[in-house]
């Protein structure tokens, strides 16, 4: 079981986002609010959620009132014989389910470049303004060229379109945008065209009552911005001692790894040879800062269990340019003054972003996991395992990495031979709280 301390952190908001599994993958929209200096939490459900200190000072959002409405459209019509008429049938009331994919914006790849904003600008037509956005380390500016017209430098990546409103024919334009870093190389180009499809070209086509149609293509596909970006989710920055320390005692073990994953296994291993044998239940001393945690346990002075394992390792991998966030995971089914009802234990389990591979990989020490793989495919973000997990034919595939920190050996094995039961990802009614630093905008 794992015990939330509140995070002494002076510089900067973290905020929880609260989801069960169902919710991650498939669920109408649900954006995150947050408060200077302020925990703030978004739970996409009904229930309460549990939070790491006093939940009467966590301003909660509930995204969760509304019951899934079905459509029922299938109905087949009644017809009776006593009076040899066709009756009309009686109809349910159709309505509709608005479901959005809500999966990417938790694990939303490292995208070159994202699309920022869409504004309506005034005009007696339709006048558009798009605005994009490069995530490139090193961005300088973008070139772009509308309708074959020559590349313009641009600062702030915006195309302005503007099209006639009473036009009975479809209109279009075509952008193509470059990205240009510091040392002058440019990305390949991203092509932008914008569609115009007046009502009145519409009711050109006997389809009347149609409304304004703006369509927006992209090749390649481009995304809007996500609501959290890597960096949103290290919400604890490490200090330049934090960074020296980690360097010493972590940087020649990694200096030659090829991959983010690579660093973090190396950590992962290094940590779990040094903390297992200290495993407990952890004093009141344990709420100090990530590394003091390690030193006490190391030392022999305190026990700890999995928060403990998951603050020390994210902070050690951010502390060394792998970024690295923590998920808290429970399933908690009643909340009373008194008492509280949960399936299982909590969990405190992490996740590290690989930037060859623009992804989250899911990495647990208390399990002794190196990473998860379906078949030959992965690594997995958590997220996909539980997922794989709860599904009785993907389980047969699933493989985890299996580290032994008593013979310092690691195996690739099926999950059925794993000695770990993953008690708190097994079932469909799992809490994701992921922890994250909002930006200031």
């Amino acid at each position: 079981m794992a015990i939330f301390e509140r995070d002494k952190i002076k510089t900067i908001s973290k905020t929880i986002l609260n989801l069960t599994l169902l919710t991650l993958i498939l669920t109408s929209a649900c954006f995150v609010a947050s408060c200077n200096n302020r925990e703030s939490m978004v739970t996409c459900g009904s229930k309460k959620p549990t939070a790491c200190c006093d939940d009467s000072k966590i301003p909660v959002i509930s995204h969760g009132s509304k019951k899934p409405a079905i459509s029922c459209d299938s109905q087949k019509p009644a017809i009776s014989s006593s009076d040899n008429k066709t009756k009309m049938p009686k109809t349910k009331e159709k309505v509709i389910a608005d479901l959005k994919n809500q999966y990417w914006n938790y694990y939303q790849p490292q995208d070159e470049l994202t699309i920022k904003s869409i504004e309506d600008l005034p005009s007696e037509d339709i006048k558009i303004k798009l605005t994009l956005q490069a995530h490139t380390r090193d961005f300088s500016h973008f070139l772009i060229s509308t309708d074959d017209s020559q590349f313009r430098k641009s600062l702030d990546g915006s195309i302005v379109a503007e099209f006639k409103i009473d036009e009975t024919s479809a209109m279009k334009t075509t952008t193509v945008v470059k990205i240009v870093s510091k040392n002058g190389t440019t990305s390949q180009p991203c092509t932008i065209t914008l569609v115009s499809n007046p009502n009145k070209y519409w009711a050109s086509k006997g389809a009347a009552g149609y409304p304004n149609w703006i369509t927006v293509k992209t090749d390649p596909y481009l995304n809007f911005n996500p609501p959290c970006t890597v960096d949103n989710w290290i919400y604890r920055t490490p200090t330049d001692s934090d960074r020296k320390f980690a360097e010493n005692k972590w940087g020649g073990l990694i200096k030659d790894a090829k991959s983010n994953h690579d660093k973090a296994k190396l950590i992962a291993k290094s940590l779990m040879d040094d903390l297992k044998p200290h495993i407990g239940v952890p004093s009141d001393a344990m709420k100090v800062p990530p590394f003091e945690q390690y030193e006490r346990m190391v030392s022999g002075h305190d026990k700890g269990f999995c928060t403990n394992l998951a603050d020390i390792f994210i902070h050690a991998c951010n502390s060394l340019g792998v970024s690295a966030r923590r998920i808290h995971l429970e399933k908690v089914h009643y909340r009373s003054d008194k008492f509280s009802i949960r399936m299982g234990g909590m969990h405190s389990t992490t996740e590290i972003f690989d930037d060859q591979l623009s992804q989250w990989v899911w990495l647990d020490l208390t399990y002794n996991i190196l990473g998860a793989y379906l078949g030959e495919e992965g690594p997995l973000n958590v997220a996909e395992f539980s997922m794989f997990l709860n599904q009785s034919q993907r389980r047969k595939s699933l493989k985890v990495l299996y580290y032994n920190y008593r013979d310092k050996s690691e195996e690739l094995m099926l999950l059925n031979q794993c000695p770990e039961k993953f008690a708190s990802l097994d079932g469909r009614d799992t809490e994701f709280h992921y922890f994250y630093a909002p930006t200031n905008e």
